[in-house]
């Protein structure tokens, strides 16, 4: 596994949007004052406003930003600015080889999960599920990004919260799993599936999101993990938070809580509900790629390694 370097004072983060584009320019600006306020240098691509359709700018205007910041020896980090639709298409023209020889901090999550998860394991780099400079909306987050991207010690544990039962789980299968640890939005990972940017799931501690999605779409993609036997062959699986999601009008449906548990429970999976991993800023980064614990009767994922050098 390849660890980008952890940022240090002045360093040059390359703000992009690989997806859809900012919703307006005064969310470019803010982005840039966060970025600026935590000590490093904002470097904003050179087509983040453009537009193209749901896109900011068409496939090749994308790809130039993303390219860019990937070439770039004097950046250091590559912070996706927002989410929204359009990653997946860049997939194919990515320089996976640079990235391997030039690893460097990439974060975002949403539709840019293509991103992590093909960069991940075309590259063997680590790379991290965390919110888009869009969803940072507090001081706590900003603080607790700063110093995660600057530290070369082990990120702190991430353990299921309950805001009067602090030490309440929802385990449908309770085990211990090991194994390196895969994180992302689950319509992009299954939207990869029989890809060559499908990523490797044996063995791993697989951790899931999504957001604004109706439960039978979920339980789809779900399923499809499901009857692909790709399920089978993880160490353990975790449900993170699943923002605005919901039956939407269909209320004859499940929750995909139970959607879910049928499957695990069948299958003897360790599984655990309601972790903080998501797409809101409240929420845990995660490195993919690094050697996790998780403890699903307890709700606790420990991290063996430091994700950055």
């Amino acid at each position: 596994m390849i660890k980008p370097r952890a940022l240090k004072s002045k360093d040059r983060v390359a703000l992009i949007a690989p997806a859809s584009r900012p919703t307006k320019p005064s969310a470019l600006k803010r982005a840039e004052r966060i970025v600026h306020d935590m000590g490093f240098v904002p470097v904003v691509g050179a087509h983040a406003l453009d537009t193209h359709g749901a896109m900011a700018g068409d496939d090749q205007a994308r790809l130039s930003d993303i390219v860019t910041a990937l070439e770039d020896d004097s950046i250091a980090a590559i912070w996706c600015l927002n989410g929204g639709y359009g990653s997946i298409r860049l997939l194919k023209d990515l320089p996976y080889d640079t990235f391997a020889k030039k690893p460097k901090i990439l974060i975002g999550c949403d539709d840019n999960s293509h991103l992590l998860l093909a960069l991940h394991q075309k590259s063997k780099v680590v790379t991290f599920h965390g919110s888009n400079l869009d969803r940072i909306d507090s001081k706590d987050a900003f603080d607790r990004f700063k110093k995660l991207l600057t530290s070369v010690d082990h990120f702190p544990a991430m353990q299921v919260k309950d805001k009067f039962l602090s030490d309440f789980c929802y385990s449908p299968v309770n085990a211990i799993g090991k194994g390196r640890i895969v994180a992302g939005n689950l319509t992009a990972l299954v939207s990869l599936f029989g890809t060559p940017y499908e990523p490797d799931l044996s063995g791993s501690v697989l951790l899931l999101e999504d957001r604004s999605e109706r439960n039978d779409i979920l339980d789809r993609w779900f399923t499809t993990l499901y009857i692909s036997n790709k399920l089978s062959t993880v160490a353990a699986l975790g449900l993170g938070q699943f923002e605005d999601c919901s039956t939407k009008g269909s209320f004859n449906m499940l929750s995909f809580e139970e959607l879910v548990a049928d499957r695990v429970t069948e299958m003897k999976l360790a599984t655990c509900f309601n972790l903080p991993f998501g797409q809101a800023c409240e929420n845990a980064v995660v490195p993919l790629g690094l050697q996790v614990s998780f403890n699903t009767e307890k709700g606790h994922l420990a991290y063996l390694e430091s994700a950055l050098a």
